[in-house]
């Protein structure tokens, strides 16, 4: 996690990483969380900047005081004149209105994004912990040890989930999209439907749980100042290290059993399915052309073509493509050169968009936006908060979706759905 801390002190944890971190967590610090790496970045949180829908246009605000320009404009501007970096997120209707996209309609209140600055946090990776912080002192180990507490159980917690669809309504949307493919509207489509359930016990509990099940390489629990954000992500939308930019979109799924020979079989399935193969290639390049928007021309290269990568419940299909970003090229530009991912909207954008803003249940909120950090130097880590729930109070609520293409079989999409809720089910 390459976010170029000004001090760096090594640090001994008073207790089992993350419980010890549970108070921490309680209060509303920000959480980055890799199960891949045992990579963690716990937060203490500064100022933050918030988007909200208020009924006719996007306000923004900076602890309380508005901000004149657009959403990603304000954001840029506050990286410049608050040099620390940021963590957070941003909603799918936020994005698609940057982008000039079409969307669902929202109600007043509707958060489109939340990011907090960060001047000190804790980094722990591979059971080793180092104390970070951008300001002009060094972290204080004293009042680290302080607010992290020798915590060895977790609390009990669960969930329920139930679809707000059935199969059949599942069904006639599934082919109201193959029928717009088969009139030349667009190419494929990511039909997202939510579950809706009743959280008993420990929101944080819940997570730690979550987090340890499924081992998401771009995990993250945020408080956005009222609900709470848990995203088992496996999806990298964007990084930038300097001038090189990266994608890795996921498109393709299976499950996992645990059996080798049996996902082994289905691994190789998955590989040579022509629908999953023909979904993948033309969300790949939908990709290639959002990078090719901000690269240096020629830049744009796929490292990586459609290799199966397993998680603990699923496998799927993943690429990497990578380019050189153009001279001076800006945050704003950029991410609204490539949200929402192409990933989960389908292609081409603007039409498939515009159905989905009819088709689906409501809006996404922060489902298939993106989360992760930002650097005052524009270096940033984006994922797509796919395999992700919203928690308030004792409710969440937690979206799946998948591609549609010709191809695609209604009952397997029905079944793809409640495969992905295995996340965070269990």
């Amino acid at each position: 996690m390459d976010l170029a801390p000004r001090h760096r002190l090594p640090f001994q944890l008073p207790g089992p990483w993350p419980m010890c971190a549970l108070g921490m967590l309680r209060d509303g610090a920000p959480w980055l969380h890799s199960g891949d790496t045992g990579e963690g970045l716990l937060a203490l949180p500064g100022p933050s900047l918030t988007t909200t829908w208020d009924g006719q246009a996007w306000v923004t605000c900076m602890d309380g005081d508005r901000l004149p320009q657009a959403p990603w404009q304000s954001l840029e501007g506050t990286l410049k004149t608050h040099p620390y970096p940021w963590v957070g997120a941003a909603s799918f209707e936020l994005a698609c209105d940057e982008a000039g996209l079409p969307r669902k309609l929202l109600n007043p209140g509707h958060l489109g994004q939340h990011w907090t600055s960060v001047r000190e946090a804790l980094q722990v990776q591979n059971g080793k912990a180092e104390l970070w912080s951008w300001g002009a002192d060094p972290p204080d180990p004293v009042a680290w040890k302080a607010r992290l507490t020798p915590v060895c159980a977790l609390d009990h917690a669960s969930v329920v989930l139930t679809p707000v669809w059935g199969e059949s309504e599942h069904r006639k949307a599934l082919e109201r999209i193959q029928e717009r493919i088969l009139a030349g509207g667009f190419y494929v489509a990511n039909l997202c439907m939510p579950f809706e359930g009743c959280l008993t016990g420990d929101p944080v509990s819940f997570a730690l749980s979550a987090f340890r099940r499924a081992r998401p390489p771009f995990g993250a629990l945020l408080d956005l100042g009222g609900p709470r954000l848990l995203s088992l992500s496996m999806e990298r939308l964007l990084a930038r290290r300097g001038d090189r930019l990266c994608s890795q979109p996921i498109k393709g799924s299976a499950p996992l059993t645990g059996e080798p020979e049996r996902d082994r079989a289905a691994a190789e399935t998955l590989a040579a399915d022509p629908k999953e193969r023909a979904e993948h290639t033309m969300i790949l390049d939908l990709v290639r052309n959002d990078l090719g928007r901000v690269a240096q021309a020629g830049s744009v290269q796929v490292i990586r073509s459609m290799t199966v990568e397993p998680y603990p419940t699923v496998q799927h299909l993943v690429s990497t493509v990578e380019a050189t970003a153009r001279p001076g090229l800006g945050l704003a530009e950029l991410l609204r050169a490539m949200l929402p991912g192409g990933s989960v909207t389908g292609a081409p954008k603007h039409a498939v968009c515009g159905h989905l803003a009819e088709a689906e249940a409501g809006p996404r909120g922060f489902y298939c936006g993106a989360i992760g950090w930002i650097s005052p130097g524009g270096d940033l880590d984006l994922a797509l908060p796919i395999r992700t729930a919203q928690i308030q109070g004792e409710r969440i609520t937690y979206w799946t979706g998948g591609g549609i293409t010709r191809r695609s079989d209604p009952a397997r999409e029905w079944a793809e759905l409640h495969l992905k809720t295995r996340a965070i089910t269990g």
